[in-house]
């Protein structure tokens, strides 16, 4: 009998434990989706996408990959606004977008993309709101998302916004 209820409280407090830990990982990380999930899930929940277009060879692109997307004040501003989206400049997978289907490097042409890394943000409906080329520190970056994803761009400048 103690056997068993030492046992089970032990699986008890592991699996708790394991919880609590994916749980930490989810709220320091975001993870981005597949465009038309991406699209989805921002029309059910009243958020904007963010596109992040890159190439694995660019080292800005890096940058921003391994400091500023893992920046705890860029991922909360990310989950609080946005679905995030990553389109590689030179990849052959398929995505979906308003009924139309084609490559990643379609789609970055689609854009009119010019440069790497640049940012689009996109309202829930898929009209493109704004883009912001090159790499951007987090601080600046996060702030950045925070203006488009508030809607604080509708009445001010981004230098008012960061002013306040």
């Amino acid at each position: 009998m103690k056997y068993s209820t030492l046992l089970f409280t032990s699986i008890f407090l592991f699996v708790v434990a394991c919880t609590h830990a994916d749980a930490q990982s989810s709220e320091n990380e975001t993870v981005p989706v597949s465009l038309e999930q991406a699209m989805n899930l921002a029309s059910e929940n009243g958020k904007k996408v963010l596109i992040d277009v890159y190439a694995e060879w660019c080292p800005y692109c890096q940058r921003m990959q391994s400091q500023v997307y893992k920046d705890s004040t860029v991922v909360q501003a990310i989950s609080d606004h946005f679905i995030w989206v990553q389109i590689n400049i030179e990849s052959d997978e398929l995505v979906r977008f308003m009924g139309h289907e084609m490559t990643e490097t379609q789609f970055a042409r689609a854009l009119e993309n010019e440069s790497i890394p640049t940012t689009y943000f996109l309202n829930s409906e898929g009209s493109i709101i704004g883009k912001q080329p090159g790499y951007i520190e987090s601080e600046t970056f996060s702030q950045l998302l925070n203006f488009v994803g508030s809607d604080a761009f509708l009445s001010q400048t981004f230098q008012e916004f960061i002013e306040r």
